[in-house]
């Protein structure tokens, strides 16, 4: 699980990122972001009806949170909502992080060495 401060979870800053951010399609998840509200990044995972039912998109919010919290002291001081797709679902953990920084990395968004 994500540490407190780096979780995004009021309505008005998901819509504030929604509204103002950037986006990046992959085939698992969209990634908004935009400019940091506070000095290191926030993260807020959105996992919608679409991807399954309550079991398959508490896995997947599972699976996304820990990935970020393994790399984020790699991520660029942004915040960012991540979204899944329904495909997510049906991927393993270590495919949904692999995805994951490859598309941090491929849009400037990924300050690590290690991908």
């Amino acid at each position: 699980m994500l540490s407190k401060i780096n979780r995004l979870k009021k309505n008005k800053e998901f819509n504030y990122i929604y509204k103002k951010g950037q986006v990046v399609h992959s085939d698992s998840f969209l990634i908004h972001y935009v400019r940091a509200f506070k000095n290191f990044p926030q993260i807020g995972i959105s996992v919608s009806k679409t991807v399954g039912n309550s079991v398959v998109r508490s896995r997947v919010k599972r699976i996304i949170s820990e990935a970020c919290r393994k790399n984020i002291d790699s991520f660029a001081v942004k915040n960012y909502v991540i979204t899944a797709k329904p495909t997510c679902s049906e991927k393993l953990s270590t495919d949904i992080e692999t995805e994951l920084l490859k598309v941090l990395k491929k849009n400037n968004l990924f300050r690590g060495e290690n991908v």
